[in-house]
């Protein structure tokens, strides 16, 4: 029985979704089904009952998937103990976070962490979205959403919350809004259809409905798919926007309006699963993000 290929039963088993799993492994569907049915075969018995809306673990697939689970723990704690047996942080640590985050706050301070630790090199993954099924990619994970996983270690970094910004070439345009009824006469970008943001997009997209009846939002110039896109879009006066307070450092160019409104809070965190605790690689990457956090976030 090949292992490479039980480390495909592993994802394929955790997200019961062939599409998904493919899209996590980077590889075709229909490569990933010939596998799962070779394994099928090579067992003799039946892992999955294949429905019209997902796949399912039959009681021998769960029985594989606990197993396979349990392997891949104790593979990975040997590796990391004869990696790390001089308790030296150096070598490669896979760090996943999401596109706005990792780009604008996680990679501008890497240099830093690289000054403090030059023996660790740091490999960021960036992602539209959180992932269902967590550290596939990734050593550690900073996340806007709580790990799903009871194998995990989360440490709180910090609490941000959505205010509403505006462009100060806007409000020289416009009549700055003082209260929840004047953001009618306002132009109101929005997080779209396809977005994939840490929260649910009608949570996020507060403004067309905070102090209207839930059936008759306001309309929004424009609808933008992700967080980068609508603090751009708002920079250049095309709207007011509803951004996370910890863009603020990258947004000289725009203004906080109507702060007394309360938008959605989400916590900042930093996931890893537990047998990695004692990682010196993650041990300073850890202690780094929540020094350099307190000082952004204060």
């Amino acid at each position: 029985m090949k292992w490479d290929r039980l480390k495909l039963f592993n994802i394929v088993a955790q997200t019961c979704n062939i599409t998904h799993a493919s899209e996590i492994l980077n590889q075709s569907q229909s490569s990933l089904s010939r596998q799962m049915k070779s394994l099928e075969h090579e067992i003799g018995s039946k892992l999955f009952l294949r429905k019209s809306n997902g796949i399912y673990l039959t009681n021998e697939g769960k029985s594989l998937l606990s197993h396979v689970s349990n392997l891949a723990e104790s593979i990975e704690e040997i590796h990391n103990k004869i990696r790390h047996h001089d308790n030296v942080p150096a070598g490669k640590l896979r760090v996943s976070a999401t596109n706005a985050f990792g780009s604008l706050w996680v990679a501008p301070n890497m240099i830093k962490f690289n000054e403090q630790y030059p023996n660790i090199e740091v490999a960021l993954n960036l992602r539209d979205s959180e992932p269902k099924v967590v550290h596939i990619e990734s050593d550690v994970e900073i996340r806007m959403t709580p790990s799903s996983s009871q194998d995990d270690i989360q440490i709180n970094l910090a609490k941000c919350r959505y205010k509403i910004y505006a462009s100060r070439h806007y409000l020289k345009k416009n009549k700055v809004p003082y209260n929840i009824q004047e953001l009618d006469d306002h132009r109101i970008i929005s997080y779209g259809e396809t977005a994939q943001p840490p929260l649910d997009r009608n949570r996020l997209n507060w403004l067309l409905f905070i102090g209207r009846d839930d059936k008759n939002p306001r309309k929004s110039v424009l609808e933008v798919s992700s967080i980068s896109g609508i603090a751009k879009a708002a920079e250049i006066g095309m709207g007011i926007a509803s951004l996370p307070d910890w863009m603020e450092f990258d947004m000289n160019s725009l203004t906080e309006i109507l702060p007394e409104l309360r938008g959605p809070e989400l916590n900042i965190s930093l996931s890893f699963k537990d047998q990695l605790k004692n990682d010196p690689r993650v041990k300073a990457f850890k202690d780094f993000l929540v020094s350099e956090i307190k000082k952004s976030f204060p």
